[in-house]
């Protein structure tokens, strides 16, 4: 039995996912596709335009065996708690023989050596890094410095401004942590570029995920959507109608409360430090628009992804954990799984005797999580927090009763 897995946000399907899938399944010869998804809010810092239910089952009519849920926590961080929380599920499953992801480039070795050298940090790219961030850069620009301080290629500068290799590198960083038996593979992307907002369908096979959320929150431009995620499109049309996408503006509310009611407690979210804490209480603006927040927020030394994280984390009430201290030491407590069909019931079976995670497959198994366990209790209550949270927005605005996430379920094909 083969198995692959893939880790993913899917925010929203489209036809490039697909793509992956398939791709993934003829390169590897997989009998399985595992996805490791994000929930609800993903990392980005912001909410999936969809919910994770119905993302799991465009998932799953696309081709992929099993969805599991990406702790939130995890799903919301920076690429190196993503990748590693990522790596770290399909790893405990016990039957993950392959890890697929879409890249720019389909040259592994090349990614390999990129992240082995971020690995060993010898002192020339420690003594780089340094300098570069003391002179007022962010972290990604001072570690391309350093990387390109150790490694002079101009090639390794095109690779690391690239979102997905980004990525990619976090995976290798993370397989070669845990000495995992998963090997990386590579499947060339296809179509626009992972940020485009635009899609020339004349030119482009598929578009990118960030223009089909403009396309579902515009609400406008079908044709879009059905070339760009035919199998999916009628689900998301009818969740746009219904009003049910879920984006920033829906969590501004929030945002405003907790910075004007106290934003001394602002100290105490993940990822935030002293120059981000005195940026937001000193510039932010309650009744703005989350991008003239950001705007007004930004500074040089981070990126706008990482303060969109942050401010995610003050809505959503993430702390800085004592566990959160290293991405690399992460605790990977238990699989929640969102998908599955019914033909992978041998593959779920399998995991359930030879994997070394606790398997949740209906909610309330949640409970059974050991009590004396803090950082999986505090996890897993995050994401029923979280799955409420966002419930409870995309029913207000489409008028309809909510649904308790202890009373929901995996989706079944």
């Amino acid at each position: 039995m083969k198995t692959a897995g893939i880790i993913a946000e899917y925010n929203p399907f489209h036809e490039g996912h697909r793509y992956h899938i398939e791709e993934t399944r003829r390169l590897t010869g997989a009998d399985y596709i595992v996805v490791v998804m994000s929930g609800d809010f993903v990392q980005r810092g912001e909410p999936a335009i969809v919910d994770k239910y119905l993302r799991a089952q465009m998932a799953l009519e696309s081709g992929a065996d099993l969805i599991i849920e990406m702790p939130s926590l995890y799903a919301s961080s920076s690429a190196e708690y993503f990748a590693t929380a990522g790596v770290g599920i399909l790893e405990s499953l016990g039957c993950v023989d392959y890890l697929s992801f879409g890249s720019e480039e389909s040259n592994v070795e090349e990614l390999m050596a990129l992240a082995d050298l971020m690995l060993e940090e010898p002192a020339l790219y420690k003594e780089t890094l340094k300098k570069e961030l003391e002179s007022g850069k962010n972290y990604p620009q001072a570690r391309e410095e350093a990387v390109l301080a150790c490694l002079p290629r101009e090639r390794y500068r095109q690779i690391l401004r690239q979102p997905n290799h980004i990525l990619a590198l976090e995976y290798i960083k993370a397989i070669r942590r845990r000495k995992c038996a998963m090997e990386p593979v590579a499947v060339l992307r296809k179509g626009s570029g992972y940020l485009a907002e635009e899609w020339d369908i004349n030119r482009d096979i598929y578009p990118s995920a960030t223009a089909l959320r403009l396309c579902l929150r515009e609400g406008k431009d079908r044709e879009l959507l059905e070339k760009g995620s035919p199998l999916c499109s009628d689900l998301l049309w009818e969740c746009m109608e219904k009003n049910e996408t879920v984006d920033w503006e829906d969590l501004m509310p929030f945002l405003d409360y907790k910075v004007l009611m106290d934003s001394r407690i602002l100290g105490k979210y993940f990822g935030m430090d002293y120059d981000i804490f005195r940026r937001i209480t000193k510039r932010y603006q309650p009744g703005r628009k989350f991008e003239d927040i950001i705007s007004l927020c930004h500074s040089r030394n981070y990126t706008d992804a990482a303060l969109r994280r942050i401010l995610l984390h003050v809505v959503l009430n993430m702390e800085d954990y004592p566990f959160m201290s290293k991405a690399a030491e992460i605790p990977i407590p238990y699989a929640r799984i969102l998908g599955l069909r019914k033909e992978a019931g041998k593959l779920l079976s399998f995991i359930r005797e030879q994997g070394n995670i606790q398997v949740i497959q209906k909610t309330v198994e949640g409970r059974s999580i050991d009590k004396y366990d803090h950082s999986a209790r505090l996890l897993f209550e995050h994401d029923i927090r979280c799955g409420d949270f966002y419930e409870q927005i995309a029913a207000r605005k489409a008028g309809r009763e909510a649904r308790n996430e202890w009373q929901r379920n995996p989706v079944i094909l």
